[in-house]
């Protein structure tokens, strides 16, 4: 393994209570622009029995995020390689973790503000189930595409996009969303991006735009019954090739320049543990993200080598060798195994 695997950094705090303060903190200055908006109030937290899904939702995001601060293990919830070997769930339970107060402040807030008007007129099956599709359609292609990541965010811009259609069309929703908070989104939707084109702070903006799209599509298959079919098939669409992008064909769409090394360090380990088989899977998968790492082909010829395939063995060792001609281990390999 020639690199660390990335890691996603949480905030440190001294303790619960401090968590806590700069939470409220964060939820008063978030109060007070939604004061300014002309738009429906959200609820009281009084009314929470009200809303089981919403507030649900929003219960596990904070206390998962808490844990996590605490430095608790909370890896089995995050999107990580073993998303391709069937654990899927990954994708759902992504976006209960949040890296920092405002993060989780700002995405509760919205999914509260957002998600009781849709459960209030949907109920909450239904409401379930949009943040099962919002969750599992963004979380899906900002994994297939980059590195993945945590939060409540594609949920939210779900929510947001579903809505903004919604109060366009359907009188219940006439207050969900006024031009105030669309731009609002609009802006920090923008400012995502910058932030993470300047190397400030990285966000998942695939996860935020997919989430808004499958909105607006959901918004138009409710709405606008000529066009149910096309927007529902659209939606289904984002949906299947999110969870196909994200599973067999992530090494041949992944875009990120950090992909495979995960996989190439579990491969590694499983090498010095003589797990062969499971090595040479992940070191299969890592040589097709980083095709041009030599040390990854050298991994996976000891691999083959170590299964008895000569030929397959020969040729891993023989590409290390091409991409590093001055190794003597890759060249005495490729030799030998002749």
């Amino acid at each position: 393994m020639t690199g660390p695997v990335p890691r996603v950094q949480r905030p440190q705090y001294a303790g619960l209570a401090d968590a806590a303060n700069h939470l409220c903190g964060r939820a008063r200055n978030l109060y007070g622009v939604a004061t300014q908006l002309t738009m429906r109030r959200a609820p009281k937290l009084s009314e929470v029995p009200r809303y089981p899904v919403t507030a649900g939702t929003a219960a596990i995001a904070l206390g998962v995020t808490i844990a996590w601060w605490a430095k608790a293990d909370i890896s089995p919830l995050l999107e990580t390689a073993m998303i391709r070997r069937g654990e899927l769930w990954r994708l759902l339970t992504s976006i209960f973790p949040h890296l920092d107060v405002m993060h989780l402040a700002f995405n509760i807030y919205w999914l509260w503000v957002f998600g009781t008007l849709v459960e209030e007129v949907y109920g909450h099956l239904k409401t379930a189930a949009l943040v099962i599709l919002f969750a599992l359609g963004s979380n899906s292609l900002e994994f297939a595409f980059l590195q993945g990541g945590v939060g409540l965010s594609g949920v939210g811009y779900g929510l947001f996009g579903m809505l903004w259609m919604l109060s366009r069309r359907d009188g219940r929703f006439r207050e969900a969303v006024d031009d105030k908070t669309v731009l609002l989104f609009l802006a920090w939707f923008v400012f995502c991006i910058v932030t993470t084109a300047t190397h400030i702070f990285s966000v998942a903006n695939i996860a935020h735009g997919v989430g808004a799209i499958l909105g607006v599509l959901v918004g138009i298959a409710i709405t606008l019954p000529p066009h149910r079919i096309p927007a529902a098939a659209g939606a289904g669409a984002i949906l299947l090739f999110g969870l196909l992008g994200a599973t067999f064909a992530r090494p041949f769409v992944n875009l990120s320049s950090r992909s495979g090394y995960e996989e190439a360090k579990w491969g590694y380990d499983a090498l010095l543990a003589n797990r062969n088989y499971e090595a040479a899977r992940w070191l299969r998968d890592a040589t097709r993200y980083q095709p041009k790492v030599s040390l990854f082909w050298y991994d996976l010829g000891i691999a083959y080598e170590r299964l008895g395939s000569r030929t397959a063995a020969i040729a891993a060792y023989e590409r290390a060798h091409q991409l590093e001609p001055g190794n003597q281990d890759f060249s005495r390999a490729a030799a030998e195994a002749k």
